[in-house]
């Protein structure tokens, strides 16, 4: 697996807001924005971030810095350096999932939200293997099916730009496959192999030639 077998670190939305202003780097910000804070982001959340960091032990006073401790030194870096992202939806019969991915070559994380707004931060290798992970996401829940079919898959992938690659993947009941590649207002769908799952995505992501 892509993902470390690391226990998750719990972590909510005003300590992420917390840690990317004190990262305060063009990454940072640009994660700020997948992960939908821009409208949260200032000063009376991030104080509840440093806050509960604080409380943690997940941030420390040094001086009249603070400083992220812990986990959360590694995921300040990973914010503060990255210049890949990921976003990747998946509707099923059962639930919902949403995930962001964001990295370097140097590392990455994966973000899995939830409703409550108590999220999980999970590690992976680096951003190569955020994409990996991204496509074994989706060709598990579409592939093998294991909260049930019709289910539907969405991976964005942004770019420092502003603009993004998108893929639309859906897979009806009796296991056939739908794929549509950007987000025109007319979608035209194309019947997909199973096989080329993998292939179609990446290549609709921008990561191997069309």
């Amino acid at each position: 697996m892509t993902i470390q077998e690391d226990a998750p670190l719990l972590i909510t939305e005003h300590e992420l807001i917390a840690l990317i202003a004190l990262a305060g780097t063009t990454g940072a910000l640009k994660c700020q924005s997948l992960f939908r804070l821009d409208h949260a982001a200032g000063a009376p959340l991030e104080q509840a971030g440093v806050a509960t960091l604080l409380e943690r032990g997940l941030m420390t006073v040094e001086g009249k810095s603070l400083v992220p401790a812990g986990p959360a030194t590694g995921v300040a870096g990973v914010l503060a350096d990255s210049d890949a992202w990921l976003e990747v939806a998946l509707v099923t019969p059962k639930a919902e999932h949403v995930y962001f991915l964001f990295g370097s070559g140097t590392g990455a994380l994966v973000l899995s939200l939830s409703k409550y707004g108590v999220h999980e931060l999970r590690p992976l290798t680096d951003a190569d293997g955020m994409f990996t992970t991204a496509v074994e996401m989706v060709t598990f829940y579409l592939g093998t099916a294991p909260d049930g079919r019709p289910a539907a898959g969405t991976v964005r992938r942004h770019l420092p730009d502003g603009t993004f690659h998108s893929v639309h993947i859906k897979v009806a009941p009796d296991g056939s496959l739908e794929i549509v590649t950007g987000d025109d207002a007319q979608p035209a769908p194309a019947a997909l192999r199973p096989e080329d799952l993998e292939d179609r995505l990446r290549q609709g992501l921008g990561l191997l030639p069309a």
